[in-house]
């Protein structure tokens, strides 16, 4: 399953309206990734934890989280640096 995911993502990667950003393990981290959140605008956040899901709507919460994404974004790799740990995932999973 996994090597099917990894696929789908160097295929994606072609998409001219998508960016694909990877944090790699060794990455140096402006920030501590935390819990898992969506950004679909400037008017929603969805934020996921262990037991709950919530949605943020209050504009100066979601300007934090932008500024996080950003923060994230910083310490990710794109373009052909994605793509060679994606193909390193694959070598790894034989």
């Amino acid at each position: 399953m996994m090597r099917g995911q990894l696929d789908r993502l160097l295929a994606v990667m072609t998409l001219p309206r998508l960016s694909l950003g990877i944090v790699p393990r060794r990455a140096a981290m402006r920030i501590w990734p935390g819990n898992s959140f969506s950004m679909f605008d400037a008017k929603l956040v969805l934020v996921e934890t262990y037991s709950a899901e919530f949605s943020v709507t209050q504009p100066r919460e979601i300007a934090l989280y932008a500024r996080a994404f950003d923060l994230l974004k910083a310490s990710a790799v794109y373009g052909r640096a994605a793509r060679a740990l994606i193909r390193s995932a694959l070598d790894d999973l034989g």
